[in-house]
């Protein structure tokens, strides 16, 4: 089965969308974008990896330690590089996502892993996630 690249390459864009929108309080943009600043990345380097027949970096911290971390580790950074991190990260994943056999696993976190349209449908639900609720505001 083809991955379809489009979905996420607009599930991507609704998210930026969001995340950018004016109306969003400077708060909630940073929150959100220090969150994605460590997800999105991590994604299109375990993806790369994967295509690459490399051993990804997986993840072992639970979620919350992770999202925690997240916002203290990318405080120092600004929201244009931080958007600028994100374009390269969907750079990643729409080059390589579609280079992975179908039947080869993905690894997510430490004790999950999904074949490649799986993984996607699983990116795309956290984009969707996030843009959601940020239109909530």
């Amino acid at each position: 089965m083809t991955i379809d690249i489009n979905e996420l390459d607009n599930a991507y864009k609704r998210y930026i969308e969001s995340v950018t929108n004016p109306s969003l309080s400077e708060k909630d943009r940073r929150i959100d974008l220090k969150h994605m600043c460590y997800w999105y990345p991590y994604y299109a380097g375990v993806v790369e990896a994967v295509a690459n027949n490399e051993k990804p970096k997986i993840e072992r911290r639970t979620l919350t330690e992770i999202n925690a971390q997240s916002q203290l580790d990318n405080e120092h950074i600004n929201n244009s590089q931080i958007l600028h991190d994100l374009d390269e990260a969907q750079k990643t994943l729409i080059l390589y996502l579609p280079k992975i056999p179908a039947d080869k696993h993905v690894p997510y976190r430490k004790s999950t892993k999904y074949l490649p349209e799986r993984y996607l449908d699983t990116v795309v639900d956290h984009l969707r996630m996030h843009w959601e609720y940020l239109d909530k505001y």
